[in-house]
């Protein structure tokens, strides 16, 4: 099975959009819509929880606006890759926002975290935008990021316009309360004139995407907001801040106190507070091959709340988990006992996989025999066809409970996995439990298929990030 990684490359980046493996283009295109309809300055907070694919959305954005912009001094992608990110994109256009509406946006990407150690965020941030101007230069020896981004804004300054773009990063750095008012407002102009400058020959507008804002330490994350609030005022540039919103406002409270109100504060910045829409996990299981095991695994990732990143973390695991052809085959077993694996690899080893990540003393407890609990939660409102083959309605059981019955079956069942000598009143079930059978060897060839990967994968508690 491929497809697991999606770290935000390049490759992986592209190569999502063009599958949509998971289910994020139309919200692709309806960002773009909205952020071409914006003719002012403005700044957008994108929030999504840690895991949940923010850095790969605006990855796209940027991509397919990239892509729609001839003027665009570089790009990350082929001309075939970005013809064929043009094609998909024409695809999701409607009558309202046709391919030809898209005005031309030079976008430029900044993880604040990557350079939060630099010791004036303006400079790294002014640095990156003229490196996304700079046609892909090149640092071998980079000691002073300072010296670097002067250097280099000044080498493409004088190729592309005529501000001394060097002044800003010497505006940086003040010696006193009076030097720093003067230079402040000769910064302001400064800034200004320089975007003013470069973007005419590239784009009609320039969108500033800010990622990993939450991850970085408090006194950066604050300086680098108050930056932008105060020295990018341009009416032709957008910034979005793709951040989970509840962390940054701890990382603020971290630093002014538990008391300061975090939310409120964070209102002077952000314009427009969006929400990341999550995946269709459905399609993307099914788009990766999942048919079988499609409603037991988005159950999983429902009930135990899997961001896209435990979710692929999952899948790597429950692929590597999985026993052999070569192991099963050799252990000769009946109808029944097929049904009875099915189950165990299907619903059982799956489970086992999502209490390892989640709860290790839940997992110890539940392959010890000792709590039924979480396969009766995963298993007990749902209809699932190895369920429905021992005709539950037809159980004297049922006629005494009801639906509810059914949560009785799973525990027998569990028992009969774990706890085979465990006495169960068949009057109460007929002989439907006997549909299903789990031969020993194969509950046996499971679990050490599972332990295989789990000595060597770290249970987390439920406090996961």
């Amino acid at each position: 099975m491929e497809f697991y990684d999606l770290t935000p490359t390049n490759e992986n980046v592209y190569q999502t959009f063009i599958d949509d493996k998971i289910g994020r283009n139309p919200k692709v295109f309806k960002f773009i819509s909205l952020i071409n309809r914006i003719n002012s300055s403005c700044s957008i907070s994108l929030d999504g929880s840690w895991g949940s694919g923010k850095t790969i959305f605006v990855k796209q954005v940027k991509m397919v606006l990239d892509a729609l912009n001839q003027y665009k001094a570089k790009s990350d992608f082929t001309n075939q890759q970005e013809e064929a990110v043009k094609t998909v994109f024409t695809r999701l256009t409607d009558k309202n926002t046709s391919i030809d509406s898209i005005k031309p946006h030079v976008c430029v990407y900044y993880d604040a975290w990557e350079n939060d150690n630099d010791t004036d965020p303006l400079i790294s941030l002014v640095h990156g935008i003229v490196k996304d101007f700079s046609c892909g230069y090149k640092f071998e020896h980079a000691p002073d990021l300072g010296k670097v981004a002067a250097s280099l804004a000044m080498g493409f300054a004088s190729a592309i316009t005529n501000v001394d773009v060097h002044q800003i990063f010497d505006d940086c750095h003040f010696t006193n309360d009076l030097e720093e008012f003067e230079k402040t407002k000769a910064l302001d102009q400064t800034i200004s004139e320089m975007l003013g400058s470069l973007l005419p020959e590239h784009g009609d507008r320039l969108i500033i995407f800010i990622d990993e804002l939450d991850r970085c330490k408090p006194t950066f994350a604050v300086k680098l907001l108050e930056r932008v609030k105060h020295y990018f005022t341009n009416e032709k540039i957008t910034f979005v801040f793709s951040t989970n919103v509840k962390e940054l406002s701890n990382t603020i409270k971290n630093l002014y106190g538990s008391n300061f109100n975090s939310d409120r504060y964070l209102d002077k910045f952000f314009d427009l507070r969006l929400s990341l829409p999550p995946i269709d996990i459905s399609e993307y299981l099914s788009k990766l091959g999942y048919w079988e095991e499609n409603v037991i695994l988005k159950k999983i990732f429902n009930d135990y709340s899997f961001s896209m990143r435990e979710i692929c973390r999952f899948l790597k695991i429950y692929e590597l988990a999985k026993p052999s052809d070569f192991a099963v085959n050799s252990v000769p077993y009946s109808q029944e006992c097929n049904y009875g694996f099915k189950i165990l690899e299907y619903c059982v080893l799956p489970l086992l996989i999502a209490l390892q990540i989640t709860d290790s003393q839940k997992l110890s407890d539940f392959i010890n025999g000792r709590n039924s609990k979480p396969l009766i939660d995963l298993l007990g409102n749902i209809h699932y066809p190895y369920l429905d083959i021992l005709n539950i309605n037809s159980m004297p059981i049922y006629k005494e409970k009801g639906e509810v019955c059914q949560k009785d079956v799973i525990n027998c069942l569990y028992e009969k996995i774990y706890n085979p000598n465990f006495s169960i009143d068949m009057s109460k079930y007929g002989n439907n439990l006997n549909v299903i059978e789990f031969q020993p060897l194969l509950v046996k060839i499971i679990h050490d298929s599972f332990s295989l990967i789990s000595e060597f994968n770290i249970a987390q508690d439920k406090t996961r990030k």
